[in-house]
């Protein structure tokens, strides 16, 4: 099992083995039998605002789309979103799938122990598996960096997983390209793997990986994937300001406190309306024009779709489908982007 990047595949040209249906062809990743779809399911609302049977018949419209990649996560729902994908990974939908897990958030699983300590990425790895009834996952996650415990350990730890046939390959999430880069170099010190992808916070409000961390994944043959594609639900263009959400991502949902922190800004709400116009006058809607920005981008391998309805989830994968924006359109998204950005001066060329 390998564990070092290929070089990246561009992200248009067809994977060994072309799933079916509407979603566009995607990328074979080391040490991954089966080809990452360019599209994503995200689970994270599955137990927390979306409930059982709903996110089953999500999980089913997904794979029937051509979705290959299913991610989820020890944290999400404290674990029950793993319980809940178990009742759907039969042999037949399991051998369609990219199956990905993360640690390193805390979690009773792991106890007094720091999340990717040895014994607390052991408890959450086999905490997970039990939960997923499985006895492996194909990608497994650093979910966030862990400053309490030496990088070598980690590894150390990740390395075991594979040999003991756990993991299929490691990927990292919410890590700064220095701190990939370290990784990396880690890895290669003590002959641990290293990351084959990173997934990482990217939208038209959220841009901050273009500095530094876009072009570093370019030049290291890193893959990408991003997550929060339509800003939790605010480049949806549903929200208000003013309002108080008494519902979805930012009302009842376990995490909402920190969505509304990341988002719930006066400047991102001006942004949204920016974006609307420009949807406007393109002739369609907010969300596939936030979509196809994302999908328009080399540097995107693959990308994270959640939601808490399966209608949502359908016109997703269909505004997927359309293909990038027009240069024109695309120019005006990257306008707004600046104007988010402002005049502060980059420290590095």
């Amino acid at each position: 099992m390998t564990s070092t990047p290929d070089t990246p595949r561009p992200p248009n040209s067809p994977p060994d083995s072309a799933p079916t249906g509407t979603v566009p062809a995607g990328t074979a990743l080391p040490g991954v039998p089966v080809p990452l779809s360019r599209l994503v399911l995200g689970t994270m609302t599955f137990g927390d605002t979306v409930g059982a049977a709903d996110a089953l018949t999500m999980l089913d419209a997904a794979l029937d789309a051509g979705i290959t990649g299913v991610d989820t996560a020890n944290a999400y729902a404290g674990g029950v979103t793993e319980t809940i994908l178990a009742a759907a990974l039969t042999p037949s939908r399991r051998s369609r799938m990219v199956l990905a897990t993360k640690a390193g958030m805390p979690h009773p699983d792991t106890g007094d122990h720091s999340p990717l300590s040895p014994t607390g990425m052991r408890r959450a790895l086999e905490g997970s598996l039990r939960r997923l009834r499985t006895d492996h996952v194909d990608l497994f996650y650093l979910h966030q960096p862990d400053r309490t415990v030496p990088l070598a350990d980690t590894l150390a730890t990740v390395a075991e997983f594979e040999a003991e046939g756990k993991i299929g390959a490691l990927g990292v999430s919410n890590f700064a390209a220095w701190q990939i880069s370290e990784v990396v170099h880690t890895a290669g010190r003590i002959g641990a793997p290293t990351p084959v992808i990173a997934q990482q916070l990217y939208n038209l409000l959220a841009r901050r990986v273009e500095e530094e961390y876009l072009e570093y994944a370019r030049t290291s043959g890193l893959f990408t994937m991003v997550y929060n594609p339509l800003g939790g639900g605010l480049l949806t263009g549903r929200h208000r300001f003013g309002d108080t959400p008494a519902a979805g991502r930012f009302g009842d949902s376990a995490l909402a406190a920190m969505y509304r922190q990341r988002y719930w800004d006066p400047r991102l709400f001006d942004a949204v309306e920016r974006l609307a116009v420009i949807a406007d006058g393109a002739g369609i809607p907010l969300t596939d024009l936030s979509l196809r920005w994302l999908l328009g981008h080399d540097d995107v391998h693959a990308l994270l779709l959640g939601g808490s309805r399966l209608d949502h989830l359908r016109a997703n994968i269909a505004a997927a489908g359309a293909g990038p924006l027009p240069a024109d359109v695309g120019a005006a998204c990257d306008e707004v982007g600046a104007a988010l950005r402002g005049p502060m001066p980059a420290y590095n060329r």
